[in-house]
């Protein structure tokens, strides 16, 4: 009798679990966050958040909006969290915020996002500075020997804008502004494999793609400034052209945010970063 009554006892306790743990799940599954934020960083998110997704069932719904309105948002509360490409203290001052109304607000660094230059080993230049970066892919350098390579054209490449490429965006944010223009003599690629492939196959060539796209077939890699995007120089911030990617969250947001985050920092979350990014942390 009393075996019987510690089994029974020991089979609620399993049945209790195992309706804890599916009501859990359940609940994961209804979560629905929603975020807005930069423009470039969103593809960062997109990734995350079908990570997340397949593990828990929650659903992101994100908007690249830009920081300036995904701020705007956060404040309205109507939003959950933002993904900014500025920490709040640097947010504050540019967007100039009351300090007192985003005093409950954190910036998590996740992320770095780099830009590698890619050129054709016949063209002699190894080294640019950040003005011949953004002038060459203006069209205002016309040969090589400009840059004090070899006498050959210069032929710039880039993806196609009309991909709508976070990585085209970002190259323009470091170079000519979101709101200037490229070289409309460009050849315009559908993805950096293509690219890659043009670069190396023709005398000339020299296109921008995202660190983790780099094949070394592709071509040389440029330094900025002296600097070359190891891995290294990308995480301490020597090297220029890599953003730094942050979730930035008023203190005061609810547990499935915390939970979101919590992923981003786990192995699944780095996982699905390292896909196109570099995971980092301050």
């Amino acid at each position: 009798m009393k075996l019987h009554v510690k089994l029974s006892r020991v089979a609620a306790v399993v049945v209790g679990a195992v309706i804890l743990t599916f009501a859990a799940q359940a609940s994961a599954a209804d979560t629905v966050l929603q975020a807005a934020g930069c423009k470039t960083e969103y593809f960062l998110l997109k990734d995350l958040s079908d990570a997340y997704n397949a593990k828990t069932g929650a659903r992101l719904l994100l908007g690249n909006t830009g920081n300036k309105k995904a701020v705007e948002l956060l404040l309205d509360q109507k939003i959950d969290f933002t993904f900014t490409c500025k920490p709040i203290q640097k947010l504050t001052k540019g967007l100039q915020l009351d300090p007192d109304a985003v005093s409950s607000w954190s910036s998590v660094a996740i992320a770095k996002d780099p830009i590698v230059v890619v050129s054709n080993s016949s063209n002699g230049v190894r080294d640019i500075t950040s003005e011949q970066l953004t002038r060459l892919f203006q069209g205002k350098i016309a040969n090589w020997s400009e840059l004090g390579g070899n006498d050959i054209p210069v032929l710039t490449a880039h993806m196609n804008p009309k991909l709508e490429s976070g990585v085209v965006m970002l190259f323009k944010e470091f170079t000519v502004g979101l709101d200037g223009q490229l070289d409309e003599k460009a050849r315009l690629g559908e993805g950096p494999s293509m690219l890659g492939n043009y670069v190396s196959l023709t005398r000339g060539a020299v296109t921008f793609m995202g660190f983790n796209s780099y094949e070394e077939k592709y071509g040389d890699i440029l330094a900025i400034d002296g600097v070359l995007p190891t891995r290294e120089n990308i995480l301490d911030g020597s090297y220029g052209l890599a953003a730094t990617y942050y979730i930035t969250m008023d203190g005061r947001s609810s547990e499935a945010v915390a939970d979101f985050v919590d992923f981003i920092k786990s192995e699944q979350g780095q996982q699905a970063t390292e896909l196109n990014f570099i995971p980092f942390s301050e």
